[in-house]
């Protein structure tokens, strides 16, 4: 994604401009912090989507990421000694994996991890690096690939088949072969019965 910004390097403050009333012919201008805020939502298709987690962090002094998401942990936002803060307007670039969490319940919670690489660029760069928003074109600079999603990630209504293959028959594949069996033989049962009778009574007659 690309935000637009404009920001004060000697005041470490970032510049908002908003619409007051509807009669006020200029925008108020204020200066804030650089806050960057993340929203993570799951996609459901007959609810609203929930919000996973969410991250928010000052651009001036944005905690050192992990490299790998099994390294990615709350300790990231906790504990400065091993993830050092840092300012992105130093830096120019920061990537890595950054934890999101719930605290709706009072204490914070993992609750998932995102992998974001964050980039400050210049009026001119901006000009000689043109991206899009998403994926849509230019899709460069740098180029998104299709995400790579887990096997398990698709929705259970519109893919039932694929629910009952990769969650209940890969790990009760035994369990179920056994009960399928069984079932067939009960429901094959009363027709053996039925013909073993009917043998019987035909030697019976005979």
């Amino acid at each position: 994604m690309v935000f637009p910004m404009e920001y004060i390097l000697q005041e470490n403050k970032m510049v908002q401009k908003k619409k007051g009333k509807f009669w006020h012919v200029e925008k108020a201008v204020s200066k804030v912090d650089p806050i960057f805020h993340v929203e993570v939502f799951d996609k459901d298709v007959l609810s609203r989507d929930d919000k996973l987690g969410w991250a928010q962090f000052d651009l001036t002094r944005v905690p050192a990421p992990t490299k790998t998401a099994k390294e990615c942990t709350l300790d990231v936002y906790e504990n400065e000694d091993l993830y050092p803060r840092m300012s992105l307007f130093d830096k120019r670039k920061i990537a890595g994996f950054w934890p999101v969490f719930d605290d709706s319940l009072g204490s914070k919670v993992l609750t998932g991890k995102v992998e974001m690489e964050l980039e400050i660029l210049g009026e001119e760069e901006v000009a000689e690096r043109p991206a899009g928003k998403g994926r849509e074109e230019p899709n460069s600079h740098p180029k998104l690939e299709p995400p790579t999603r887990p096997e398990t990630s698709f929705n259970w209504f519109t893919n039932p088949w694929k629910v009952f293959r990769i969650l209940v028959w890969r790990r009760y594949k035994c369990t179920s072969s056994s009960v399928s069996l069984s079932s067939f033989l009960l429901c094959l049962l009363p027709h053996v019965l039925y013909r073993a009778g009917s043998i019987n009574e035909a030697i019976y007659q005979g």
